[in-house]
C-alpha cells in the first residue's frame, strides 16, 4: 500500500513538472530567442522542449501541422535543425551572405521532411532599426501537402535572429498571414 502510494506521488510529481503548451494571449511576448514580437491574438506556444525539429520555440493557432511561427536564435557554427554534435548539416555562419543564409533556412527545412522548398521575393527589411531579409517560402510536406512561408532574420554578433511561419497553402497559410506579418514587423531586437 505504502509503494503504490510513493508510486503514485512520485507520478503526479513528474507529471506536475512536464512541459505542456500554454495558451499566449495577444499582446507582447518575449521569446527565449531573445527579442519581443506583439501578438494580435491568442496563440500557443510549445516551448523547446517539445519542438522535435528545430532549435527554438515555435507559436500555433491550429495546430502544429497547421501552422508553426518559429522564433530561434542560431550561433555562429551550430545548425537551426536538431541534430547531433557531428552531424553533417546545414550550419549557420556568421560571415555568409544574406542569400547564403537564405539558402541555409532552405536547406535545414529540407532536412527536416520538407521537399521542393524554395525561397522567393528575397528583400531586405528593416527590423526594429536593424537590416534584415525578409522572404517567401513554398514547398511540400514529405506527405505531399503543399505548404507556403514567410521568414525573416537578422544577422548579429550573438547569432542569427530567426522567424520562420508555416503553413499549409490552402487556407491556413492565408489565414495567418497577415498577423505573421504584423508579428514580424512588430520585433523587437535588444
Amino acid at each position: 500500500m505504502i509503494r503504490r502510494s510513493l508510486a503514485l506521488a512520485a507520478l503526479l510529481l513528474s507529471a506536475a513538472c512536464a512541459v505542456t503548451p500554454q495558451a499566449v494571449p495577444a499582446g507582447a511576448v518575449s521569446t527565449p530567442a531573445g527579442f519581443d514580437v506583439t501578438l494580435q491574438d491568442e496563440w500557443s506556444r510549445w516551448p523547446e522542449q517539445l519542438n522535435l525539429a528545430t532549435q527554438g520555440e515555435y507559436l500555433t493557432k491550429d495546430g502544429m501541422l497547421l501552422n508553426r511561427l518559429h522564433f530561434s536564435k542560431v550561433e555562429d557554427g551550430k545548425p537551426w535543425i536538431k541534430a547531433q554534435k557531428d552531424a553533417d548539416v546545414p550550419r549557420y555562419r556568421a560571415s555568409a551572405s544574406e542569400v547564403e543564409t537564405v539558402d541555409f533556412v532552405v536547406a535545414s527545412l529540407k532536412r527536416i521532411g520538407y521537399t521542393e522548398m524554395a525561397a522567393g521575393n528575397i528583400r531586405p527589411q528593416k527590423l526594429d532599426d536593424k537590416a534584415g531579409i525578409r522572404f517567401d517560402l513554398t514547398g511540400k510536406w514529405e506527405n505531399g501537402l503543399n505548404v507556403r512561408g514567410d521568414a525573416a532574420f537578422v544577422p548579429g554578433t550573438d547569432g542569427l535572429k530567426l522567424v520562420v511561419f508555416l503553413a499549409p497553402e490552402l487556407h491556413y497559410y492565408e489565414a495567418s498571414a497577415p498577423e505573421v506579418d504584423s508579428i514580424i514587423g512588430s520585433i523587437n531586437l535588444p
